[in-house]
């Protein structure tokens, strides 16, 4: 209501705060004469901006699908049940989303991509990074060019915490085996003498030993924490 009166400053808010003081200790005996009707209209204008529009609607399902159905599961409660079990249907669904995205982090590998900006007579090429996955780009034909050989960059999309770090820690050293070299062959080593978390290969192949030499040397992992 303060938008659609005008207001510009901040100072606004000392204004409001005065007139509540004012009409809780000064006018309440007056309220007693003001029709229900009357009452019903200003709440309902002081609400009608919170309904929310078709538009506005499918921009929370395009930002975050589960929070989306949580929104509507707390909808439906409120106008079936009470706005008290809408809300503790809407706290208690965003508290189990809350735990499950601690206990199950998402995270993805980013790759880069070149960007050709033209400014007058000059041009400028820089590079950015994105999730290296398809799910995380919008346009399928951008071409997503890995990091340097030996090199892998990972975003975290929520926090870093006891519960998942290991988790987390897994998801990389996983990653690791399957895309950059082994510091020796294990092909090569016995069955007792291999540490009991990594077996390896049960049998020596020339095979998979020149797959393992095409292999880049781990030389850095980049931690990306911009989106906590």
């Amino acid at each position: 209501m303060k938008s659609k009166s005008g207001v510009r400053t901040p100072l606004a808010g000392i204004v409001t705060a005065i007139v509540v003081i004012v009409a809780l200790y000064g006018l309440t005996n007056a309220f007693y004469w003001i029709p229900n009707a009357g009452l019903s209209a200003v709440i309902i204008h002081a609400v009608a901006d919170l309904v929310a529009s078709p538009e506005q609607v499918y921009s929370y399902w395009r930002v975050s699908p589960l929070e989306f159905i949580i929104w509507l599961a707390a909808v439906f409660v409120t106008i079936f049940s009470s706005i008290e079990n809408g809300i503790y249907t809407s706290i208690a669904a965003s508290l189990a989303l809350l735990l499950i995205r601690v206990a199950q982090p998402r995270g993805s590998f980013l790759g880069r991509v070149f960007l050709e900006s033209e400014s007058g007579s000059n041009q400028r090429t820089r590079e950015i990074y994105i999730p290296f996955n398809k799910s995380g780009i919008d346009n399928s034909t951008v071409k997503v060019l890995p990091p340097a050989p030996g090199v892998l960059v990972y975003r975290f999309e929520e926090s870093y915490l006891y519960p998942n770090c290991s988790i987390v820690n897994s998801t990389l050293v996983d990653y690791v085996k399957v895309n950059m070299r082994r510091g020796k062959d294990i092909s090569a080593v016995s069955l007792r003498d291999r540490p009991w978390n990594d077996a390896g290969p049960r049998n020596s192949s020339a095979l998979l030993q020149a797959l393992n030499e095409k292999k880049p040397n781990l030389h850095a992992i980049v931690l990306d924490f911009s989106t906590v």
